[in-house]
């Protein structure tokens, strides 16, 4: 890679999550993928997630990582919505 490219990776990776998104929108609208591009763009982006749920199964096997209850989980969960101030929805299956 060259070092204009490793330049520009680290701006991005300085950018608020929000800028990075509407960058890259921007950059597809601009560059237009085609319909092979795009294939192409799910294939590596359902990669990355593959590898991101190996990892995360590896830190569980390993013991690297604590897993919730599913109470504690629902109790952070409140807490957080109670910080901002936001009513929680309810989810109804």
């Amino acid at each position: 890679m060259t070092a204009a490219v490793e330049h520009i990776k680290k701006a991005i990776d300085s950018l608020a999550p929000d800028e990075a998104r509407e960058l890259f929108q921007e950059l597809r609208r601009d560059f237009q993928l085609t319909e092979d591009d795009q294939a192409d763009e799910e294939a590596l982006i359902e990669a990355e997630w593959d590898a991101e749920l190996d990892t995360r199964l590896q830190e569980i096997e390993n013991g690297t990582v604590q897993l919730l209850t599913a109470e504690e989980s629902e109790r952070r969960s409140d807490a957080v919505f109670a910080k901002l101030g936001i009513e929680r929805p309810v989810y109804r299956p």
